[in-house]
């Protein structure tokens, strides 16, 4: 029999999935931190400018190469700031995998937290220019947060039921 003051085993499968997009989002993450810290290299540059001219869409030609004069514009210290935010940034997204992966009660919290936080700033961007990539990224978002938020309520509820229906000894 089960101790009914501990809450039930915890199925961790679609938490796990959660994980790995979380892990996926901090190789992104990384990788753009990486690239800011290299962006003052002349074959960094020299490549930028061609991956420009070399896409297929001139709106994603412009784009680039807006990403670049502003980056452009940025001191070396700034951009040094900039990317250790960056790598911070990866960090939670490691802790929130790392916990979700292991089926921890907190990462979940520290997952909606985090997560609910950004789709203010989200649906914003989205208001100011809809892509496919931007409604998805809001979609995904909101469903994590979403299926984190039921999933504690659901198991805070079970644990409330079982400790209420367990005799008490006094």
């Amino acid at each position: 029999m089960t101790d009914p003051s501990l809450p039930p085993t915890r199925a961790i499968g679609i938490l796990r999935v959660i994980a790995v997009f979380k892990f996926v989002k901090a190789l992104f993450v990384i990788a753009t931190g990486f690239g800011l810290l290299k962006f003052y290299d002349p074959v960094v540059t020299n490549f930028l400018f061609r991956l420009a001219h070399e896409l297929p869409y001139a709106f994603e030609q412009h784009l680039l190469r807006d990403a670049i004069a502003f980056l452009s514009g940025i001191s070396p210290r700034n951009m040094q700031l900039i990317a250790a935010a960056t790598f911070a940034y990866a960090g939670l997204f490691l802790v929130e995998g790392v916990g979700l992966w292991m089926g921890l009660v907190w990462a979940e919290v520290l997952t909606i937290v985090a997560t609910s936080s950004l789709i203010p700033f989200e649906i914003y961007e989205l208001h100011r220019h809809t892509t496919p990539t931007r409604v998805l990224v809001l979609v995904v978002n909101v469903a994590i947060a979403g299926y984190l938020v039921w999933r504690l309520r659901r198991e805070l509820a079970a644990h409330r039921a079982a400790l209420a229906s367990t005799p008490r000894t006094e």
